[in-house]
């Protein structure tokens, strides 16, 4: 599958990916895609924690299945399953992360 990814090098070439259909830097790609979209979106989040977050939300977690989508189609292995099973897991991820940063940044600030 990746045989030179040097970013991604220090993660196992099979993961949570694997079962989706998915390669390792498409994965970690679109979670950091959809990470940064909700950093960055309405402007960074460090200078907005306590507003509403509506369109940043929108907007970083719409992307998901788009992404999953067009890499699956990238895979031939676009099926509805695997997009929805692809979107769900990064989607639980991503909430995790920014939950636990806005938290973070609300203790910080």
């Amino acid at each position: 599958m990746d045989r030179h990814t040097p970013f991604f090098s220090g993660l196992p070439e099979h993961g949570i990916w694997t079962p989706l259909a998915l390669t390792r830097t498409q994965f970690m790609l679109i979670l950091a895609l959809s990470l940064a979209l909700f950093l960055f979106v309405d402007g960074p989040v460090w200078h907005h924690v306590r507003a509403s977050h509506f369109r940043r939300i929108t907007v970083s977690y719409g992307v998901i299945p788009v992404s999953v989508a067009a890499a699956l189609w990238r895979n031939h292995q676009a099926r509805p399953m695997l997009i929805i099973g692809g979107s769900a897991v990064l989607a639980a991820i991503k909430l995790v992360l920014t939950a636990g940063l806005l938290v973070a940044l609300a203790i910080a600030g």
